[in-house]
């Protein structure tokens, strides 16, 4: 089963996200640049046969990292986030149990690629994301880091945010 845009958006909406990713689906150019972090997975929408490797009937594609390199899929039975990458359908690179997580993800990937914290802490507000004091504590944390520890922490940044 191929899942419309429209159901996407109605499956984005049943998380109760900021207003900026609904928006996402009515405008290509969203304010702050945004659409460079995330948008939705347009590609599928246009070629929905192409869905079934990554939606097994059941798994409804929200958003893409902004290149369509990697999807956020909604579970409908569980509530999980899915980010399963463009390549390997097959397989999961993480599981979020709930947005804020996601929003943990997304934000660490805005921290590396913005140099004011300013900047970051406005986006944060933006998009909705509820720990902004983590996000900095992870941050100094993983300055020093060598390569592989640096991965880790990476890793374990988005997870370690609780459901509020």
């Amino acid at each position: 089963m191929a899942f419309t845009r429209d159901q996407a958006y109605q499956a984005l909406a049943s998380l109760h996200p900021a207003p900026i990713f609904l928006e996402s689906y009515r405008v290509r150019q969203l304010p702050e640049n945004l659409d460079i972090y995330y948008r939705p997975p347009e590609e599928f929408f246009i070629a929905p046969d192409t869905q079934e490797a990554y939606t097994q009937g059941r798994l409804i594609p929200i958003l893409d990292d902004g290149h369509f390199c990697e999807v956020l899929f909604l579970d409908p039975d569980t509530g999980a986030l899915l980010l399963i990458p463009v390549e390997s359908p097959g397989e999961v690179r993480e599981t979020f149990r709930h947005w804020q997580q996601y929003l943990a993800e997304l934000m660490a990937r805005v921290g590396e690629m913005e140099e004011s914290d300013d900047r970051i802490r406005q986006i944060a507000d933006l998009v909705g994301f509820a720990h902004t004091k983590e996000l900095f504590e992870y941050f100094d944390r993983v300055q020093s880091l060598s390569s592989d520890a640096w991965w880790e922490a990476r890793h374990r940044f988005p997870l370690s945010i609780s459901v509020e």
